[in-house]
């Protein structure tokens, strides 16, 4: 039984750290860590006989799963709204003199003409860059000249 409790506490920390090492970009990506957490309880159990300490090896392994998740959600990247307007298409709701309004997927945005030139109304463009409130934007057939 001894062994079997050390085998599953070292897979369950191999698990939680593989997972919290390698942002796993798969379907259910925590599943790893979450396994890792489940497996260090179990090994726990079984290696100690008394209640006392199998309590105390899953109170020290649900705090170790509440640090897992406590980090990985400090070290993930989301991005803004803004953010994810870049390289996006739109058609401009005025013409941009180079000011002026486009409506994008999200909503309707102040606009600029990234090259200063004007771009009349309903053409397509496409989000080059965010600057504050405002995005800075260029013709789409003009990207791929």
């Amino acid at each position: 039984m001894e062994t079997a409790g050390l085998g599953l506490i070292a897979l369950g920390l191999a698990l939680y750290f593989v997972d919290l090492d390698f942002d796993l970009e798969i379907p259910y990506g925590d599943l790893p860590g979450v396994a890792g957490g489940i497996c260090v309880v179990v090994g726990a159990f079984l290696l100690f006989d008394d209640w006392r300490i199998g309590a105390g090896a899953l109170v020290a392994a649900a705090a170790l799963v509440a640090a897992r998740v406590v980090v990985k959600s400090r070290v993930a990247h989301y991005p803004t709204q803004t953010q994810q307007l870049l390289n996006e298409t739109g058609y401009t709701t005025t013409v941009l003199e180079p000011k002026g309004s486009v409506q994008m997927p999200s909503g309707s945005w102040s606009a600029v003409s990234a090259s200063g030139e004007q771009i009349e109304q309903g053409a397509e463009v496409i989000v080059m860059e965010v600057d504050g409130l405002t995005l800075k934007v260029v013709k789409a057939d003009e990207v791929g000249e």
